[in-house]
């Protein structure tokens, strides 16, 4: 699908860094049309093990918040089917992918879904800032949300990314003129060094 009309936005807080050894404990996902939240999935998940303290101290999900909800395995079925074959987007979006992808395959479950990084794309269309985590981005570009100040918690740092993909999309439009530009535009500026990012973004706007 290389439209980008309907998006899923996507986090996970898991128990560690490793898809191969860590599980997920919470997931948020929004649906967006034309760039306008329709619909959010959310769900915490007992990952099986007690919560390392620092995943405690970092997000503020505790044992006793998990305690009786659904394994990741089973939510995936539910994920799954939310996401459908839309591209999803993450910030730092390779970390999202990986437990995304290791979380289905333990459900029985495959998706071939495109990924955006909205960390990637704000190196290259918002260069010079001090720091390019999603909590400085917030700071910076003053898009905090009321009632999201919590960063690590899945349903927060949604929100938090949809607001830094609708500046980014302005940020697009201004270099480009595109009102709506495809995943493999996204995809091929995602890829594109930070020093040559101002020549294909030049050559977008001369073919728009």
């Amino acid at each position: 699908m290389d439209t980008t009309r309907e998006i899923i936005i996507l986090d996970f807080e898991t128990t560690g860094l490793q898809p191969g050894s860590d599980r997920t404990i919470e997931v948020a996902a929004t649906l967006l049309v034309d760039r306008r939240p329709v619909e959010t999935f959310s769900q915490l998940m007992h990952p099986g093990r007690p919560l390392p303290g620092f995943i405690t101290a970092l997000t503020g999900i505790t044992d006793h918040m998990l305690r009786g909800k659904p394994r990741p395995e089973q939510v995936m079925h539910e994920l799954r089917r939310f996401m459908g074959a839309r591209p999803i987007v993450a910030h730092n979006a390779s970390f999202d992918r990986r437990f995304l992808l290791a979380e289905l395959a333990r459900a029985g479950l495959v998706a071939d879904n495109e990924f955006l990084c909205t960390m990637r794309l704000a190196r290259r269309l918002l260069p010079g800032l001090p720091s390019y985590r999603l909590s400085a981005l917030v700071q910076s570009l003053d898009l905090q949300l009321p009632g999201a100040s919590h960063f690590h918690r899945a349903v927060a740092d949604v929100n938090h990314t949809v607001a830094l993909w609708l500046r980014l999309h302005e940020a697009i439009e201004q270099h480009t003129g595109l009102t709506s530009p495809s995943v493999k535009v996204l995809t091929r500026l995602m890829r594109t060094s930070v020093g040559q990012t101002a020549r294909y973004l030049a050559t977008l706007a001369l073919a728009s």
